[in-house]
């Protein structure tokens, strides 16, 4: 009989979720009909700061229509925290695709070494003459 293991990744991978807010002495204050990731409360909290920071570009855009600039403050950081929290591209996490991408961008976009033989070394540039010979 083949012995199978648990594996605990399963469990140690799974997000937290919050589905109550109860204050200190145990009360509701607010519930959720389908619990939610707190990964989506914290960058929907960081965009809506993102978005604070760039009110003036949002103030510019309220005053030519009206009401856009407020849908801006709420539907925007709504949709980049669910985009974050639902989307998982290559399979990981978004997280670690960004640190990825950006790794990639320094490492082969930026770093201007050639690879020769897995290191990186500096390109000399020699000058190649070619010459015209008699056969």
């Amino acid at each position: 009989m083949d012995e199978k293991f648990y594996d605990y990744s399963v469990g140690l991978n799974t997000p937290y979720w919050i589905q109550e807010v109860r204050d200190g002495k145990g009360r509701l204050l607010w519930w959720f009909s389908t619990p939610m990731e707190l990964s989506f409360f914290v960058t929907f909290f960081f965009v809506f700061l993102l978005c604070l920071l760039f009110a003036p570009v949002i103030q510019v855009i309220t005053n030519y229509s009206f009401g856009l600039g407020y849908l801006i403050y709420l539907y925007a950081p709504y949709r980049l925290a669910r985009l974050y929290c639902e989307f998982e591209p290559d399979g990981k996490k978004m997280h670690v695709y960004l640190s990825d991408v950006l790794q990639y961008g320094v490492d082969f976009l930026l770093n201007e070494k050639i690879i020769y033989q897995g290191e990186r070394i500096e390109l000399d540039e020699e000058e190649i003459v070619f010459e015209k010979i008699k056969l």
